[in-house]
């Protein structure tokens, strides 16, 4: 029979040889081996079962095999993973009472170790090694906490769209194609002879192009000789910027593609990048009325102000049904974005006919209109404050420059007044494009950077953070171009300006303490209130800000600056998944927040309690703050050089 001492020193023998008990001292170890129990399943039996509540234990398998699968709503199950001899299990839920998301089955005899929360936490605040490995493991498995998001009531929305349903689930296939030799007659042949709109030109079995009945139209009934143009072959007719989508993507996708590029028609491609369908607007549709992809035509459509008014309820019904049909961040965020860029442009054409009415004419000179902050980085979800300013093309007199720029603050004010109208608020600090510090020539813009550098005091670099991520919405792209990449190339070879930008971001502290405890509001309108913009994500968006501009790239989206990281190995990718996932879950948390207070009829205003959450929202903002502060720490260690 073994001795007391035997057992622990097996234990302790054991727990060496597992991440991440092996950086424990002696003491610590022969402290855990006496607090811990052993507990053994037969094969079939259930570690853990989805749905009951955590034990609030980490299970450490000492042998065995242990089979993780998740129940869907309609019972389907599916193996998400296995677990084997010296792997941990349950280490999402540890430190929460929420239900198990997932059941964990022993395929063959398991024995484990089973610790409870108390001593691990006691090991965490100790060993700061522990700690750091403990907090890797876990902000990994953030996603599964973010999944969980997805697993609300449905809420009904009149005409809300299956954001979720697959393309093959609604293309027609087979697809009407023709050779790309035919000949005019021949392709209008096929498409009448089928009864369709448009036929994919096939160069042996590789789609090359795609012929409409608009292609037929102005290429050859409208062409000078209606002979020649009858003698055209499909190369010379087709389409040849094919944009083509997956079979396997959401509908979605499939939507935002036609907006982006104004098309009508769709090739689906399969994994071997064959001809597998093809996706009409109409197919996408299905009349509904109140549907996303209605709502583009009645904005495009739209000539006051009043009628884009119209069709706010249903652009915020979008938000909303995104939300009940799982869509990430990123589709919701690009989807919203879309609407709202198109809304901006509409006010812009509807303020530039106000001009012309009122006598002011036409723009003097071509100009771009730029949004920046949340809209300049694609990542607007909610009507917040403006952020916006004008870039005018240059002229040789001063003179003529300044009447000019009175133009353009003249139309600026009356796209900030529609703006305003349909609901996005004037910006308390002034940064619109009616205020002539927001309205330059492109020449101008180069002056106002330079003055910034100039003077680097708290409030320049405040306005530099707002304006580094500027997209241009409306107008010129060139002069946005020009002014892009003087910005790139001005801050990559400033070192001194990227500390003044390094210093800023690093003195915000992110509100979590060495306790893991999330750190509140203590006195005023949002005391024991976090705010989940200021106090947490925008320290990752001004952290991998900075890390563009040091390499002098132009992306101002988050997701997209991640994965130019990723791809230029600046960091390491488990790095980059982590801080990917934990601003995933900030900017969820606050989605489903805005569209809270929304449905209420109250203004966003990323202000949440955490007491509120559940155990389970208490515990994935935790570990993405944690992550958020480990992010500060990883871009202080990468630039130490200049601090």
């Amino acid at each position: 029979m073994e001795t007391n001492s035997s057992i622990l020193a097996k234990r302790v023998e054991i727990l060496r040889k597992i991440k991440p008990f092996d950086c424990l001292g002696e003491a610590q170890l022969l402290e855990t081996a006496a607090v811990l129990s052993e507990e053994d399943y037969p094969a079939g039996t259930y570690v853990a079962i989805q749905g009951e509540s955590s034990r609030q234990v980490l299970y450490l398998a000492v042998d065995g095999r242990v089979e993780i699968t998740v129940t869907d709503r309609i019972g389907r199950q599916t193996i998400t993973g296995y677990r084997g001899s010296l792997e941990l299990m349950g280490e999402s839920f540890v430190f929460s009472r929420d239900e198990y998301t997932a059941s964990a089955r022993a395929v063959e005899f398991t024995r484990c170790y089973v610790i409870p929360h108390e001593h691990l936490e006691k090991i965490l605040t100790e060993v700061p090694d522990f700690a750091a490995y403990f907090f890797q493991l876990l902000s990994s498995r953030l996603r599964i906490f973010y999944q969980k998001f997805y697993d609300e009531e449905e809420i009904e929305i009149p005409g809300r769209v299956g954001f979720r349903r697959r393309v093959d689930e609604v293309m027609t296939s087979p697809v009407v194609t023709c050779a790309i030799d035919e000949d005019a007659r021949q392709v209008s042949a096929i498409m009448q002879n089928n009864r369709v709109s448009s036929v994919v030109v096939m160069d042996s079995d590789e789609p090359r192009g795609i012929i409409t009945e608009r292609d037929l139209v102005t290429k050859v009934l409208l062409s000078p000789d209606l002979q020649e143009g009858a003698k055209k072959t499909a190369a010379e007719l087709m389409s040849d910027n094919l944009i083509t989508i997956n079979m396997h993507d959401f509908t979605y996708q499939a939507f935002l593609l036609m907006v982006k590029h104004r098309i009508k028609h769709l090739v689906v491609i399969n994994e071997e990048q064959k001809l597998s369908g093809i996706v009409v607007i109409q197919d996408l549709i299905k009349s509904r009325e109140t549907g996303s992809f209605a709502i583009v035509s009645r904005i495009e459509g739209s000539t006051t102000i009043e009628e884009l008014i119209k069709q706010r309820s249903d652009v915020d019904q979008v938000l909303q049904a995104m939300l009940v049909e799982r869509a990430t961040v990123q589709e919701i965020t690009a989807l919203i974005t879309e609407f709202y860029d198109r809304i901006t442009r509409k006010v812009i054409e509807i303020a530039e006919q106000k001009m012309k009415d009122e006598g002011y004419g036409p723009p003097p000179v071509s100009y771009c209109w730029v949004t920046m902050g949340s809209s300049g980085r694609k990542e607007q979800f909610a009507r917040t404050d403006q952020d916006n300013a004008i870039i005018f093309e240059d002229t040789a007199d001063q003179e003529q420059e300044e009447k000019i720029k009175e133009y353009f603050l003249q139309l600026g004010e009356k796209v900030v007044a529609g703006l305003e109208q349909y609901g996005f608020r004037r910006c308390n600090g002034k940064v619109m494009g009616n205020n002539p510090d927001w309205c330059h020539s492109l020449q101008g813009w180069y002056r106002t950077l330079n003055n910034w550098i100039r003077e680097l005091d708290p409030q320049n670099v405040r306005l530099m953070t707002i304006f580094l991520d500027f997209r241009p919405i409306y107008g010129e792209i060139e002069l946005y171009n020009q002014l892009r990449q003087n910005v790139a190339k001005t801050y990559r070879l400033s070192p001194i300006l990227l500390k003044f930008l390094l210093q800023d971001t690093l003195l915000k502290k992110v509100p979590v303490n060495w306790f893991r405890q999330i750190q509140t509001e203590r006195s005023g309108e949002y005391r024991n209130m976090i705010n989940l913009k200021t106090a947490a994500s925008v320290h990752i968006v001004d952290c991998i800000r900075i890390f563009i501009l040091h390499e002098g790239l132009t992306e101002t989206n988050t997701f997209e600056r991640l994965l130019k990281l990723d791809k230029l190995k600046l960091l390491k990718s488990n790095d980059l998944e982590h801080i990917k996932t934990a601003y995933e879950t900030l900017m969820m948390l606050r989605i489903r927040d805005a569209m809270a207070k929304m449905r209420k009829g109250k203004e966003p205003d990323n202000y949440i309690n955490p007491q509120e959450l559940s155990n389970r929202e208490y515990t994935l903002l935790r570990e993405a703050l944690m992550v958020v502060n480990r992010v500060q720490g990883i871009t202080e260690k990468y630039f130490h050089f200049i601090l």
